[in-house]
């Protein structure tokens, strides 16, 4: 996470006795009120990601409501899982009956003498209240529900593509925290939940999910082609030549000697993957092993993100690379 630093009013009057030097600064426009008593200087706070700026709100609700249990999509961010997007709300479980509910964002800033906050074109999170008492585990100082509630309970309540990207990446070995966790887990804790149609949703996508998508971009496509009725590829297939690997691909359709690529900014951005790599010389080697690939009679069919988050243009990516697209029965939502 972010090195920045959240400022704590009660933290602060317990070391110092001071109380009121924080108000001062947020009314000269240096600090960002982050949640009741929690502040964030408002330079750090406007230069964080989004993913940033929504886990730094989770840690000022924690400051503010001391012992709260995290779920839902805040447990799954907490717990490192891929998720499609920001969730819109920090979750909160154990809401007594008449506190359920969500509550606007209190994230705010003093205006400037133009009447000017500096932070209305940042989203800020509200508080989502759940009731019921749900099991929770201590991760990174927080209190969240148990990793396997967490997933099947916001596969529940998601469409199929991110309840797949979500169980694709809690089965796989590529996740590096958090305990291990298999199908068998998620389905029975699947088993107890409430409601019938959530038990049959949820087994559905779970009866789905694969360890073997290498990325959230992965699944997402692998869901989506699922929804549009294309043909199932193989994943994660390699390609020898003279006995040497040339390329293990994203997916592969024999039938139609084709292979498919997610392009994710990952590739050519991160220094995960680039290693001793430029970006630049990244590119050029997907090129030449591309190219190889061709020369080996296959074709390839690339695609990026905002492809594969649309079903139409997805659809006519794949269906302009050869594949049959159809319309499968699954509802893509619960």
């Amino acid at each position: 996470m972010n090195g920045m630093q959240l400022i704590s009013a009660l933290d602060l009057r317990h070391s110092t006795g001071d109380i009121r030097s924080l108000s001062r600064r947020y009314a000269q426009g240096e600090l960002v009120r982050v949640r009741r008593g929690v502040y964030a200087v408002r330079d750090e706070w406007v230069s964080l990601a989004p993913w940033q700026r929504y886990r730094h709100t989770v840690l000022a609700v924690d400051l503010e409501l001391p012992q709260s249990t995290f779920c839902l999509n805040t447990a799954a961010v907490l717990w490192d899982l891929d998720l499609l997007a920001v969730p819109g709300y920090v979750h909160l479980s154990g809401a007594s009956r008449g506190h359920t509910g969500r509550r606007k964002p209190t994230t705010s800033a003093a205006p400037d003498k133009s009447g000017r906050t500096g932070i209305t074109h940042l989203t800020a999170y509200g508080v989502h209240r759940h009731g019921g008492d749900a099991a929770s585990v201590r991760r990174g100082g927080l209190l969240v529900t148990t990793l396997p509630d967490t997933v099947i309970n916001v596969i529940a309540r998601e469409s199929f593509a991110a309840g797949v990207v979500l169980a694709d990446h809690a089965i796989s070995p590529r996740r590096a925290s958090g305990p291990p966790v298999g199908k068998d887990e998620l389905v029975l804790a699947a088993s107890l939940l409430p409601s019938a149609a959530r038990r049959n949703w949820v087994a559905r996508v779970i009866d789905f999910a694969s360890p073997h998508s290498e990325s959230a971009g992965e699944s997402l496509s692998r869901a989506q082609m699922h929804l549009l009725g294309v043909p199932a590829p193989m994943l994660q297939a390699k390609f020898l030549q003279a006995g040497t690997l040339l390329a293990r691909t994203d997916f592969f359709w024999p039938k139609y000697r084709l292979i498919g690529e997610f392009d994710g900014d990952a590739k050519y951005l991160n220094d995960e993957y680039l290693g001793a790599r430029t970006a630049r010389q990244t590119v050029l080697a997907e090129k030449k092993r591309e190219d190889k690939l061709r020369a080996a009679g296959f074709r390839v069919v690339r695609w990026d993100w905002a492809t594969a988050s649309d079903p139409a243009r997805f659809a006519a990516c794949l269906r302009q690379a050869g594949l049959p697209v159809k319309r499968n029965r699954v509802s893509s939502t619960p």
